[in-house]
């Protein structure tokens, strides 16, 4: 790994994850499907006319809650950033196909609200009644590495008791037909993240931190790792928080930052979360 001479730092604790993966037909199911056991239920219908990206990823958060040490503890409190990897694209094609056929009758009024960066930071918020700020970030490739940079460093900043950070993706990029419906059965996958500000007490927990270099150079000159995918980091903080052999992952961002995930051995041994998905990734 290339290294840099670290002139700022920020970090923060790790409370709960989960990972959720879900092929495309099955997401239906989740719209208005109960919720995990121990996590708040949601308005009626709220998930019906949601992004893909957003269905999976208020999945995850719902069963990130439920492995909380105590799940009823209050959100209110806590801010999110959402940071999905090219979202919207499903219906977007499907929008064109319509608005070119039978004109703008034809386009429903969900598709900005639902289709936009903010969107899924959005629903987390309103659906779980949290009162901090709410954000999208990156929404293109480099979404993990984006979305990882900006919560953790307004974690610290914002004033709130936590900050969630949801990413998503397609494992594959949905290919679509002539009327912008897909002709696979595409992976999509989410993970929920509850983050909070570190403290002198936290002595043996999971901790996220950022190292920026100084000073930092333009985006795509700085000789970094490549972009890790979701899947490997979903591997990675499953190993790091679950138990498991890895107790540190870090990746060097293309203008400079280094994010690092580490957990001592009585973290990595404290409680496996929830992860969907993650066992059969192990087995492989």
């Amino acid at each position: 790994m290339h290294t840099v001479p670290f002139e700022s730092a920020a970090g923060c604790v790790l409370e709960s994850h989960a990972v959720v993966e879900v092929p495309l037909s099955e997401i239906r199911g989740l719209r208005d499907g109960p919720v995990p056991a121990g996590a708040p239920a949601l308005p009626p219908r709220f998930l019906r006319h949601c992004d893909e990206h957003t269905v999976v990823g208020v999945r995850a958060v719902l069963e990130a809650i439920a492995a909380l040490p105590d799940p009823s503890q209050p959100l209110d409190r806590y801010g999110v950033v959402g940071a999905p990897r090219l979202a919207g694209r499903i219906t977007g094609a499907q929008t064109l196909v319509q608005a070119a056929e039978a004109g703008g009758i034809a386009v429903s009024p969900h598709v900005v609200p639902q289709c936009s960066l903010h969107a899924l930071a959005s629903a987390v918020s309103v659906a779980l009644g949290m009162h901090g700020p709410n954000l999208g970030a990156s929404g293109g490739p480099e979404a993990l590495s984006e979305g990882l940079y900006t919560a953790v460093s307004l974690v610290n900043a914002s004033g709130c008791d936590g900050l969630w950070l949801v990413l998503t993706e397609w494992d594959e990029e949905p290919v679509l037909d002539a009327a912008g419906r897909p002709t696979g059965d595409p992976l999509c996958r989410a993970v929920a993240l509850a983050l909070r500000p570190q403290t002198a007490t936290d002595e043996g927990a999971v901790t996220f931190t950022i190292r920026i270099a100084d000073p930092v150079v333009p985006h795509g000159s700085f000789p970094g790792s490549e972009p890790p995918g979701l899947a490997d980091f979903a591997w990675a903080i499953g190993m790091c928080a679950g138990g498991g052999a890895l107790t540190s992952w870090s990746h060097v961002c293309p203008w400079g930052a280094e994010i690092r995930i580490f957990a001592p051995a009585t973290a990595a041994q404290s409680k496996r979360p929830q992860d969907r998905g993650l066992a059969r990734r192990e087995a492989a």
